[in-house]
């Protein structure tokens, strides 16, 4: 407690408001309230009202300013107050300075209250604003929002659509707001729409409504109440009716928009806080066009796959082909990108639902399988075939058979091959890749890691087992945090992105890279870096065989007698 500890400045404070001029600073009372701050309780005397106030000292004066507010916690008092509580004053928590006392925000305060203390004719004029309160801030208690992307802003503003249809998604996911996104505007292609994704439909409550141009200002529609003064004042509105539920987006001649929800039978209208969404361009630096038409192949969508799937959609990869047998279980939340809501389902499928959340133009190839599953000859062909038709491959098993295949795969199909597993108790990874025409071969990048564990007296911390991500077979769960997770599986994303836009010079020099989070094994401590280049031929295109050496004759004895089979 500062007013305890630091009599001088209690005297100080005490001093400079006993010099305030009696004329229009009365009634001070000093106390000490029940969480113990200081507390004075006094009335500003104006020329058409007495105000009674209260200034009250946190505990972390001085370092930050008291608080001037109403004595009734309640009553609002000015235009520059937050919620019923403080007077949003000259001096505020952003410009504060120790040299302030609070003799100083009680004039400020007297200033504000002069300014906007009513006329005869009971009106008031709003002090000037110095405020540049965030939108973020001003939104804080606003629970029902309607959230307005650019696209659709652009659209509504059209005169074209005054009392055009709409359709939009509702819900409260999080508990902390209920929130509206346009899906459908007029006749404009849906597909053009930010929020346009099936994705959206199947997570939320849909909508149907109604657009409204009108010449009333904002502020004349927000005062707008009930369903009857929405009538009264717009005239009837094309299919709302009092009998029906509508949403309904009426448009200021300033082409500002207010969102209104009416239930069926029920004369209030419920209004929507809108939220305009920002005209911004990406965030990631990356030249996305080159990377939509781009395939990548993820095998294995636990910890570390589902993260890369994610990291690369956002980067702008829209097509992917998901394999992973594996459910989703209570203790995979630990390191799993998904939540209770995604417990007891295919990993393949929470990942392929959270991809086209990201963007409506993901799709993806889901195959609820694992390499190497005993599963029918055909089901691995497709998935074999699925993966071949790829433009990048990558192995987030940690297991060293399903890796043996798509190697081989990566081999036969000219496609480039990117893996990589974190190191048991977290104290580190390895990550690596196999180009076409550029790095040696999968097998012989990986000899070279090998090598490279040999170089410790210690057994390197990899993987024994057969299963991954703590499936069967595997001896034990392999320890680590969602953080030591999360750095490899987002330096494998970068890596893909450097693949697919083969990129030059390429931001990855090696081959591999053992990856330390902590001072074990080979690691001297965290971001000790290891780059592996394995000395090997580099691997090429797979070129088509010799015509010599083919035997031609039996091929086409096997060709003439599919066609006989078929014409029978």
């Amino acid at each position: 407690m500062w007013w305890l500890v630091n009599a001088e400045r209690l005297q100080r404070e005490r001093q400079a408001i006993d010099e305030l001029s009696a004329d229009w600073f009365q009634q001070p009372e000093w106390s000490i309230d029940n969480k113990t701050r200081l507390l004075l309780k006094f009335a500003i005397c104006l020329p058409r009202g007495v105000f009674q106030l209260q200034l009250i000292y946190h505990q972390t004066f001085p370092a930050s300013p008291p608080s001037v507010r109403p004595q009734s916690g309640d009553e609002r008092l000015s235009s520059h107050q937050y919620g019923g509580e403080d007077l949003c004053l000259e001096i505020r928590n952003d410009n504060w300075h120790p040299e302030f006392t609070g003799a100083d925000l009680i004039t400020s305060a007297k200033r504000l209250l002069e300014q906007e203390a009513p006329d005869e004719q009971g009106v008031s004029t709003p002090a000037p604003s110095a405020d540049d309160l965030p939108e973020s801030i001003r939104l804080r208690n606003k629970y029902c929002r309607f959230y307005l992307d650019p696209i659709s802003r652009i659209i509504l503003s059209q005169d074209l659509l005054d009392q055009s249809n709409f359709c939009c998604v509702a819900g409260d996911q999080n508990g902390a707001n209920y929130m509206i996104y346009l899906t459908s505007v007029g006749d404009a292609p849906s597909e053009i729409l930010t929020f346009s994704t099936p994705q959206l439909k199947k997570s939320l409550n849909e909508l149907t409504g109604v657009a409204i141009g009108t010449d009333f200002t904002t502020d004349e529609i927000k005062k707008i109440q009930t369903f009857s003064e929405l009538e009264e004042k717009i005239g009837p509105t094309v299919g709302c009716e009092l009998l029906q539920s509508r949403a309904l987006l009426i448009r200021s001649k300033s082409k500002d928009f207010v969102f209104f929800y009416h239930i069926q039978n029920d004369e209030k209208l419920y209004k929507f806080e809108t939220v305009l969404a920002p005209f911004e361009t990406s965030r990631s630096g990356l030249q996305v066009s080159e990377l939509t038409e781009r395939r990548v192949g993820i095998v294995g969508l636990g910890s570390v796959g589902s993260k890369v799937a994610l990291s690369l959609a956002r980067s702008g990869i829209r097509k992917f082909t998901l394999v992973d047998s594996d459910i989703l279980h209570i203790g995979n939340l630990e390191r799993y990108d998904g939540d209770w809501r995604d417990v007891g389902q295919h990993k393949v499928d929470i990942a392929e639902h959270r991809l086209k959340l990201i963007h409506r133009s993901c799709e993806a190839e889901v195959f609820r399988s694992a390499i190497g599953a005993q599963v029918s000859s055909q089901e691995a062909a497709n998935i074999n075939n699925a993966l071949s038709k790829c433009d990048v491959i990558v192995d987030a098993t940690s297991n060293a058979d399903v890796f043996n295949q798509l190697a081989m795969l990566s081999i036969q199909s000219s496609i480039s091959l990117i893996w990589g597993a974190v190191f048991a108790g977290g104290i580190g990874g390895e990550i690596a890749r196999a180009r076409v025409n550029k790095d040696p071969s999968p097998f012989d990048i990986r000899k070279a890691l090998f090598s490279a564990y040999q170089n410790s007296d210690e057994a390197p911390p990899i993987a024994t087992g057969r299963g991954y991500d703590g499936s069967v077979d595997q001896q034990e769960i392999m320890v680590a945090t969602d953080a030591d997770v999360s750095i490899i599986a987002a330096n494998m994303a970068n890596m893909v992105v450097d693949t697919v836009n083969n990129t030059e010079p390429t931001a990855f020099d090696a081959h591999a890279y053992l990856l330390g989070f902590k001072r074990q094994w080979l690691f001297s401590g965290v971001f000790d870096t290891h780059p592996i280049n394995a000395d090997a031929p580099i691997r090429g295109t797979l070129s088509l065989p010799d015509p010599e050496q083919v035997d031609s004759k039996f091929v086409l004895s096997l060709l003439k007698k599919k066609t006989d089979d078929d014409e029978n």
